[in-house]
């Protein structure tokens, strides 16, 4: 055994009381800038936008021909096709070439 003076007893009880206390870690810096979540935009009176009053009275965008969504959803128009937002179908127009 070696021999033991106080103040190496007293180091040692120093290292013993701090247990296992650690280093902080840096707080790590984004290289990137945070990505901006998208939010809805309201629009007023969207109704307007299937439903249209011309002089001869109300005329409504089509209706799904679907089984499963039939007379519950409008199609909405696109250039060249109009599509079901529930189903998924897409129903193509038809070109008239003009002469």
């Amino acid at each position: 055994f070696q021999y033991i003076n106080d103040t190496s007893m007293r180091t040692l009880s120093l290292y013993t009381l701090r247990g296992g206390k650690k280093k902080k870690k840096k707080k790590k810096i984004p290289n990137t800038p945070k990505k901006i979540s998208h939010i809805r935009k309201k629009v007023k009176c969207s109704i307007l936008n299937i439903i249209k009053i011309n002089s001869n009275g109300l005329q409504v965008n089509e209706i799904c021909r679907n089984k499963s969504c039939f007379y519950s959803c409008f199609l909405a128009n696109h250039s060249n096709r109009n599509s079901c937002g529930r189903c998924g179908r897409s129903y193509i127009k038809k070109k008239i070439n003009l002469i």
